[in-house]
């Protein structure tokens, strides 16, 4: 067997080969290890792929220009796995980076320029891309060609699917103060829209569990509208929970959905865990040792071991950190990154 991505930063879910995967040479897979997506800084076009290696314990901050002698390009808003491929959307350079999962050497740049892309999900053999002008790209994942868009709601920046249906939630971030308020459903057998669900203004991330719930964090507007945490019965496509704790950001993981809040007037963060079969909190400390986060950015949990990945973008201009703790919530090892990294990929070698 070759080399399999386990997660990426909004679940532990492990990834089904996609229906054009081959396997994998063992001779000529990497070592187990994790990469991290680097956002860096806007028009600085300095977004980074950290890669650590779990066995030497090395860690390369320009994984990619490594590999292909240039760089990603500017703003790396999202990095996902899926069969053979790894897939980084890179906002203001309006690109899909397609990658060798067991290397990161480019396969292929699709351009989607003129439609600011932002988050990326896959089902069937099909990537979909939310773009902040409202387009959702399909593109196949066989071919690594566009084969249709389709048109959500206002500046989408999260995307998931569940229940065979795609779900995109609506930021209207653009439109400040006039935020949007809707979770767009697509039907992915037909890519036809099918409903729009309202919801607290300002939704982002978006992600589904084992059960086919769906989990949104709406931001509110950082004022009188408080961000918010919500569930949506993808039976019924209609939000049945609004929960009374806030979110900033989740990886759910088996039955277990791990979140941190970051207050940034207080520059206060806490980290806590849900069992998502009886919707309460099962930890409301998660970490365990003292360790201090001081702008967390980024979660995710290792399927494989139950270790949880929380980043630290710091003062988000300069280098940051991963930081992993074992599921008793023990930190196991730090290690830097690039800027602000906020997207997590396990890998494991066979």
């Amino acid at each position: 067997m070759g080399m399999v991505a386990v997660i990426a930063l909004t679940g532990c879910e492990k990834i089904e080969p996609a229906p054009e995967h081959e396997p994998v040479d063992p001779d000529e897979a990497a070592a187990s290890g994790v990469y991290v997506l680097c956002e860096g800084l806007f028009q600085m076009n300095n977004a980074t792929l950290t890669f650590y290696n779990y066995l030497t314990g090395d860690i390369d901050n320009n994984y990619f220009l490594t590999q292909n002698g240039r760089g990603l390009g500017d703003t790396g808003n999202d990095l996902k796995a899926y069969g053979s491929k790894l897939y980084c959307v890179v906002n203001a350079s309006e690109t899909v980076e397609i990658m060798e999962l067991k290397s990161a050497k480019s396969l292929k740049q699709i351009s989607l320029s003129g439609k600011q892309p932002r988050r990326i999900a896959f089902a069937d053999g099909y990537a979909y891309v939310c773009c902040f002008n409202g387009d959702v790209v399909k593109i196949d994942t066989a071919t690594m060609e566009v084969t249709a868009t389709a048109q959500a709601g206002s500046n989408p920046d999260g995307i998931c699917t569940a229940n065979g249906k795609l779900y995109v939630a609506n930021s209207g971030g653009l439109n400040y103060p006039n935020y949007g308020n809707t979770v767009t459903v697509f039907d992915l057998a037909t890519f036809t829209r099918i409903k729009d669900i309202t919801v607290v203004i300002n939704p982002t991330r978006i992600a589904a569990d084992s059960q086919g719930d769906v989990y949104l964090v709406s931001n509110g507007n950082y004022g009188s509208v408080p961000m918010t945490f919500q569930r949506i019965d993808s039976q019924t496509d209609e939000v049945v929970q609004t929960f009374d704790f806030a979110v900033t950001n989740f990886a759910i993981c088996d039955n277990l959905c791990y979140f941190y809040h970051y207050d940034y007037s207080t520059e206060q963060c806490s980290v806590k865990v849900m069992d998502v079969m009886t919707e309460q909190i099962v930890n409301e400390h998660f970490i365990a040792d003292g360790t201090e986060l001081r702008t967390p950015y980024g979660i995710a949990v290792n399927p494989e071991n139950g270790d949880v990945y929380l980043t630290d973008a710091y003062q988000y201009t300069t280098n940051g950190d991963v930081y992993c703790f074992g599921s008793n919530g023990q930190k196991k090892f730090q290690f830097e990154t690039g800027i602000c990294p906020n997207n997590i990929i396990f890998l494991k070698a066979n």
